[in-house]
């Protein structure tokens, strides 16, 4: 954090900048949505203001400070990506859920592709490439949440958006095993690094079936009703959690698995939407709040950097509409709002809730600053394309609940 004697003694206090930038994002963020625009852009707001391009009281030392809270934020977007997923829905639409499949590759490879000729070393390019495989579950969730959105369309990039996350995350392991193995300081076999990567995710996924073991016992054991279950829940989450840190696995694959054992193992409907929707919101607000505070102008602005950003984003969304071809359950019009809704991307300052990932990207200066474009394009338009996409579906119903 910036040290300025000019600013009042509270700014001093991290615990009143987070504060005072989630009290701005709310606020930009009621004023913006009356007036039509997406109330995550409030967040956008106030990371830009109090970030680093901004007065630079928010800064990469501040998340270090709050990494606890920012990874309890992450558990509950994460959470709720896997409790979107629909394994039963994935495997018997066949072509729909192969198009979702293919969009995942197809992203990727359009990556590499794009990335090589660009400049960056073949593992830079794969490591940069199984990141942006993902779509950015706050993006989504959030426009959903705010609009009231449901529908073919919403339902479908749902599932993306989770399903993205799991193909993201084994990409990413067989990536980071290849950069640290052919690293300058860690020369690793390349063998023994995908070994201890695959372990770290088999380990994830081990603990969130011992914690969803527990949160079944517990609910069973109180005898709890579905409206008291969501305190039980979310003590498992930060059990699952705090389990994933310190024995250094995949807490990514270990919360998404909780969402998915909730949502597919569970036969009834859970009712748990209701009574975390505030919770969510404010961890929807800090996250983006703090991804905006990150990005940093003055290493965006360069005209190379930024077309090949532009082109990356645009071939993203474009490969993804490509894949949804073979869904002839969806009308041109439904694959069209799709692909808009999986435009948005994760950078690596998003894994940070995932201590395997620690000290795990060794990117060149062009890469860095390709990955600080990316940021910087992801929060500016992402929300509004996701926006667009589901008014395109014609699923938003503002004012209906």
């Amino acid at each position: 954090m910036n040290d300025s004697s000019t600013l009042p003694l509270f700014f001093f206090s991290p615990l009143a900048i987070i504060g005072a930038g989630l009290l701005l994002a709310q606020m930009f963020g009621v004023l913006l949505q009356r007036r039509g625009v997406p109330r995550l852009y409030g967040a956008v707001a106030a990371g830009l203001i109090l970030g680093i391009s901004g007065f630079g009281l928010v800064d990469t030392a501040l998340l270090t400070y709050f990494q606890e809270l920012l990874n309890a934020a992450s558990a509950l977007v994460l959470f709720e990506a896997g409790r979107k997923m629909d394994l039963v829905w994935l495997w018997r639409s066949r072509a729909q859920g192969a198009s979702l499949l293919l969009g995942c590759v197809l992203r990727g490879a359009c990556a590499v592709a794009l990335l090589v000729p660009f400049g960056v070393s073949w593992s830079e390019a794969a490591f940069i490439a199984s990141i942006l495989i993902a779509v950015n579950p706050v993006v989504f969730t959030s426009m959903v949440a705010d609009h009231n959105a449901s529908g073919v369309a919403s339902y479908a990039a749902a599932n993306a958006v989770g399903l993205s996350q799991l193909v993201a995350l084994v990409a990413l392991s067989i990536s980071l095993a290849w950069v640290r193995s052919h690293g300058v300081t860690d020369e690793v076999p390349f063998a023994d690094q995908l070994l201890h990567q695959g372990g770290k995710l088999l380990l994830g996924a081990a603990i969130a079936l011992v914690c969803y073991g527990v949160y079944k016992a517990a609910s069973r054991i109180s005898r709890a009703e579905a409206s008291l279950r969501p305190g039980i829940l979310l003590a498992t989450l930060m059990l699952d959690l705090g389990l994933c840190s310190v024995t250094a696995s995949s807490a990514l694959l270990s919360l998404l698995l909780m969402g998915l054992l909730l949502r597919n193992a569970e036969k009834r409907e859970n009712v748990f939407q209701a009574q975390l929707r505030t919770v969510q919101d404010i961890g929807y607000a800090l996250l983006f709040m703090m991804s905006a505070a990150l990005v940093q102008f003055d290493q965006v602005l360069h005209w190379t950097v930024l077309l090949m950003a532009v082109l990356l984003f645009v071939a993203r969304a474009a490969v993804t509409r490509l894949a949804l071809v073979p869904g002839q359950a969806w009308s041109a019009r439904k694959k069209h709002a799709i692909a808009l809704c999986a435009c948005s991307l994760v950078s690596f300052s998003t894994l940070v809730v995932d201590s395997s990932m620690s000290n795990a990207a060794y990117l060149s200066d062009t890469a860095t600053r390709l990955m600080q474009a990316l940021l910087a394009l992801n929060v500016l338009v992402a929300p509004a394309i996701t926006w667009v996409g589901l008014r395109l579906a014609g699923e938003t119903h503002e004012g209906s609940e």
